[in-house]
């Protein structure tokens, strides 16, 4: 500032300026330092001290942060170089525990060794909450197609594309179906209710009579076969023995068989048991499913076994 007003009123000791001095219109803008509008010299070295100070308070400044710095990057080295003595020390004394316990901490060591190369055991508590939800919602999911599949079944009377075969009838007439019902079950679980099985019921009876012909032991095993499973049947014996036992005979079947299949949820060991009886083939059978694996595409499945037709259900079922 003080540079400034030099130039601009021509005042000596102005930096840089040109010696050369202005020709005055008038007196009022002489170079005379006494001229009117001319600033006074005390001014002027106020100025320049003012400034000077500035530069020197400003050295300051930078001398007092670089001792700052300079203090911070050493205190900085001492504690790296107290964490480093740390460490060596806690080092020496592992070291020291080792000589006198090694083999105990030997042990300890085979043992979390052991651990992690053992696989991940999976969370059974949060699997189960999981799988608990995707059971729940597959079996009702079932329930309304199946509910759905009887009432078609009660409108249709529907005939299966194969008969329901067993063991002494591989192959036989086709059946009709009629009297369906689907319905299910709920219980509680961990304090929710949660669906515990859904059902289906409905009635087979041959289109035509379906004629067993057996002979010997076979004729028991029949009549125990079919007892079991709740078919109603009616016997004619063909030639007897001495004592008046049948030897050879004739199974029939033409009344109404009841038909049954229950899925079960399991909650515990989650899974879903599925229990057929004279459903796809006369007897009873059953298979176990993961709680992914059974949905409403395999209630479709289990649909087209009551149906007679291929499916993939029949391959799971163990009779």
């Amino acid at each position: 500032m003080a540079d400034d007003l030099r130039k601009i009123h021509g005042t000596p000791g102005a930096a840089g300026r040109d010696n050369t001095a202005p020709v005055p219109a008038d007196g009022r803008k002489s170079a005379n330092p006494s001229a009117p509008g001319a600033p006074a010299p005390d001014v002027l070295a106020g100025l320049d001290a003012f400034s000077r100070k500035i530069d020197e308070e400003q050295k300051a400044n930078e001398r007092a942060e670089e001792e700052r710095r300079r203090r911070g990057e050493e205190e900085a080295r001492r504690k790296a170089e107290a964490e480093r003595q740390a460490q060596v020390a806690a080092q020496r004394k592992a070291e020291a525990e080792n000589q006198d316990g090694g083999r105990r901490f030997s042990a300890l060591e085979m043992l979390r060794k052991q651990a992690a190369s053992r696989p991940q055991v999976e969370d059974t508590a949060a699997r189960r909450t999981a799988a608990k939800a995707v059971i729940n919602k597959n079996l009702l999911a079932s329930l309304h197609f199946l509910a759905e599949f009887a009432k078609e079944i009660n409108a249709m009377l529907p005939n299966t594309e194969s008969g329901y075969g067993f063991i002494y009838l591989p192959k036989g007439p086709q059946m009709v179906l009629s009297n369906a019902f689907a319905d299910y079950r709920v219980r509680k679980d961990d304090g929710d209710e949660v669906c515990d099985h859904v059902f289906l019921l409905y009635h087979a009876r041959y289109a035509q009579r379906a004629a067993v012909d057996v002979a010997g032991p076979d004729i028991e095993h029949c009549r125990r076969y079919l007892s079991l499973a709740r078919v109603p049947f009616e016997f004619s014996a063909t030639r007897k023995n001495d004592f008046g036992q049948p030897v050879s005979g004739t199974f029939t079947l033409s009344a109404a068989i009841p038909c049954e299949m229950y899925i079960r949820a399991d909650y515990d060991t989650p899974g879903v048991l599925i229990e057929v009886l004279n459903v796809g083939r006369l007897g009873a059978g059953r298979c176990r499913l993961a709680p992914e694996a059974f949905n409403e595409r395999f209630a479709d499945e289990i649909a087209k076994h009551v149906l007679g037709s291929e499916n993939e259900f029949a391959r799971l079922v163990t009779r």
